[in-house]
């Protein structure tokens, strides 16, 4: 009788969880809309001046290729492969390859994409504090070989993991009776993902990396953010002083847009976080709340990833002035 209430908040939790696929999907399209002419426009040469527009055009691209994955991983579930039509083979090689191609790159860029917040925070908050230099950390290129580094440094995590996994046949799949289009005795050969040697060693060991980046990332965040909030405080009124009022309002509105970027990033990755010490600390029994909260926790995470992704265009276009003289100038419109 004591489970009861558990086994219905697990089942009310697995309906969210269901409704939460769409989301991240509709999100997601809205986010690769937006994301496209953002970095088509952080691109533009009034843009590329400094570190901090650099390491943006790298998390836009980031950015990008996480929501394409999300789009085409629900479209090829919902329409096409994955369905559960009985009239197609939903275990084509081509088909689960590009599925493993998909996992690759997204754990890829998704765990870049939240460094490079870090390191914008981080950039920042150095070039504030170090006000009147000039710093090599401010330069563009500062930008483009961190998001290499980063990609890169990423990029040999994932593979530890990935490399083990092949696209094997398995059996073979005949259409249904009720299926038309296809000749007398058709059938296709299936296939299946497997890991060749102990997969729970090399998982083990992937989680636990990935869970203490994680876990970095959330704690950093918050961090940066705390500092960002103070430095902007402490150097406005000296900026005030020295600069021009037009270098001031738009040293200040980058400040400001790039703590607002900090704070969305804190939201989305400290649930991932607090997923990842769970798993790897704590002690989850069968059939827990706890345990299906966290078996859920990526779909979540993804969304909210999903969801800050698509807040960075509106976040640069309602706080830079740069961003949007940069829109108009694409747009033909007169500054």
């Amino acid at each position: 009788m004591n489970n009861e209430p558990n086994e219905k908040l697990i089942e009310f939790i697995n309906g969210i969880a269901e409704n939460v696929f769409l989301v991240q999907f509709v999100i997601s399209i809205i986010g690769l809309i937006m994301n496209i002419p953002h970095l088509l426009i952080l691109l533009h040469s009034s843009m590329r001046t400094s570190s901090t527009n650099s390491i943006m055009i790298g998390i836009a691209i980031c950015d990008l290729i996480v929501l394409s994955e999300n789009v085409y991983e629900r479209v090829q579930g919902y329409w096409f492969y994955g369905s559960r039509n009985p009239c197609i083979n939903d275990f084509k090689f081509w088909y689960l390859y590009s599925l493993l191609i998909g996992d690759f790159l997204l754990t890829v860029f998704e765990r870049a994409s939240f460094w490079l917040g870090v390191f914008l925070a981080f950039a920042r908050l150095i070039i504030m504090k170090a006000a009147g230099t000039t710093l090599k950390i401010s330069k563009p290129i500062f930008g483009y070989l961190l998001t290499l580094v980063l990609v890169g440094l990423s990029s040999v995590h994932s593979a530890y993991l990935y490399h083990g996994f092949s696209i094997t046949q398995q059996g073979t799949w005949k259409p249904d009776r009720t299926c038309t289009g296809y000749p007398a005795n058709y059938s296709e050969p299936t296939f299946v993902r497997r890991f060749a040697g102990d997969e729970t060693v090399f998982s083990t060991r992937y989680k636990i990396i990935d869970g203490v980046s994680r876990i970095l990332v959330s704690v950093f965040y918050p961090i940066l953010a705390i500092l960002l909030f103070f430095e902007i405080r402490k150097s406005a009124k000296f900026a005030a002083k020295t600069l021009s009022k037009t270098s001031f309002e738009e040293r200040h509105r980058t400040c400001r847009m790039i703590l607002v970027m900090t704070i969305f990033y804190v939201i989305s990755s400290a649930p991932a976080g607090i997923s990842d010490y769970v798993q790897l600390f704590g002690n989850l029994s069968t059939k827990s709340i706890l345990l299906t909260l966290v078996g859920y926790g990526s779909i979540f995470i993804s969304a909210l990833f999903c969801l800050n992704a698509s807040s960075h265009c509106i976040i640069n276009f309602t706080m830079s002035s740069k961003y949007r003289q940069t829109v108009k100038m694409c747009l033909g419109m007169k500054k």
